[in-house]
Parts: structure tokens; C-alpha cells; sequence
């Protein structure tokens, strides 16, 4: 009979990854991380409501390999294998992609403070 605790660690990782994905896309367009300096329109600053996924996506990235230690012993032997195969790789990915959105919302971030700078610029050269 199939084990619904088999597919857990692995569905628990591909939730985190997705999420991850998710932040990642998300930033880039609000940040506009694809265009030139002179193409971009006014970049508004990393929202707390990203911050918040971010922190959320930092812990479903850690929470699959603590559930796989746990329930190691329920699982059948081809998954515990495959779970030990892969764990490793899984790893390396999820920790990409949680430093990725790091990178994404720091560049946001970073063309936010360079919109407020050319808005500023442009209302005191006008002001004259």
C-alpha cells in the first residue's frame, strides 16, 4: 500500500521552491532588474509583504530536511534511498534560489533608491 508520508519531504522542498521562483519573478519585474537605467520607469522600494515571503520561504526551505529526519524510519526503503540520493542536490538548489531572492530584492532595492534619486533631481531642476 502507498505511504502519503513518502511524497512529504519532496512536497514540502517543491512548495519552498515554487515560493522561491515565485519571489524571484516577482522582484525582477517590480524591480525592473531587465532595463537600463534610462528605460526604467519609477521602481518603487521592496514591499514588507516580499520581506515577509521572503522570511516565509527562508523556513519552508529549511522545514523538508528536518520532516525527512523524523520520519526516515516510516518511509519506504526506494524513497529513504531516493531521499538520500537527492538530498544533497535538493539542498544546493533551495539554498540558490533563497540567496537569489536576496540578490533580486537588493537590486530592487537598489533601482528604488536610484528612481527616488532621479525624481528628487528632476523636482529641484525644475523648481528653478
Amino acid at each position: 500500500m502507498f505511504n502519503v508520508n513518502n511524497l512529504l519531504p519532496f512536497v514540502l522542498w517543491l512548495s519552498a521552491a515554487v515560493l522561491a521562483i515565485f519571489i524571484i519573478v516577482v522582484t525582477v519585474h517590480r524591480g525592473q532588474l531587465l532595463k537600463s537605467r534610462s528605460r526604467r520607469s519609477y521602481v518603487h522600494m521592496v514591499s514588507w509583504t516580499m520581506v515577509r515571503l521572503h522570511v516565509m520561504s527562508f523556513i519552508m526551505a529549511l522545514l523538508p530536511f528536518p520532516v525527512y529526519m523524523l520520519i526516515a524510519d516510516d518511509l519506504d526503503s526506494i524513497f529513504r534511498n531516493w531521499y538520500e540520493r537527492v538530498g544533497i542536490f535538493g539542498a544546493i538548489i533551495i539554498s540558490i534560489l533563497v540567496l537569489a531572492e536576496i540578490v533580486t530584492m537588493y537590486f530592487q532595492a537598489r533601482h528604488a533608491m536610484e528612481s527616488e534619486m532621479d525624481q528628487r533631481l528632476k523636482s529641484a531642476i525644475g523648481k528653478r
